[in-house]
């Protein structure tokens, strides 16, 4: 099995550092728009979640893609893109499931996550290790939707604390 980024949403604090260090790699800026992966705030549950490249099972960006420039590696199961055969037309962007495939408006261009060839730089720089790179185990598989319940009810419970205290 190969290596893959592996995020721990209790541990994502949303400093925002990932987002920084992947834009100084690929692109000698720090501009978190043009970051391959992005975190995501939720302020009213005061959760961050990073959003990372799979990769997916089932890849939507390699399916609807028209030309075949988003391909996936057959050892790795990594998806990848082919600029040279990109044409813009922006599919990938709308199916990605998590939201990490941009347009470069500067560049004009499609920008998505290589995993920095095997030595990602979110994984390196992640100051309390929400973000991994290595091999996957259903230990490690966290369903984000049971997590964000999970949050809504401790802050429903609390809420109802608060109050029954007001009351008294």
């Amino acid at each position: 099995m190969p290596s893959q980024l592996i995020v721990d949403y209790s541990k994502c604090t949303g400093c925002r550092i990932c987002e920084l260090a992947c834009s100084a790699k690929h692109e000698k800026t720090f501009q978190p728009t043009l970051a391959r992966l992005r975190i995501v705030k939720y302020d009213d549950l005061g959760v961050d979640i990073p959003h990372v490249c799979g990769p997916c099972e089932d890849a939507p960006c390699v399916d609807i893609c028209p030309v075949y420039a988003m391909r996936r590696d057959p050892e790795t199961n990594m998806v990848f893109i082919d600029q040279d055969k990109c044409i813009l037309c922006k599919s990938c962007v709308g199916v990605c499931v998590n939201g990490v495939i941009r347009l470069d408006t500067q560049k004009m261009r499609i920008i998505k996550c290589d995993h920095c060839g095997g030595d990602p730089e979110c994984a390196n720089v992640c100051p309390t290790g929400a973000i991994r790179y290595g091999l996957i185990s259903p230990i490690d598989t966290v369903d984000k939707h049971s997590k964000v319940s999970s949050y809504l009810s401790e802050i429903s419970r609390t809420a109802k604390t608060e109050k029954s205290l007001e009351e008294a």
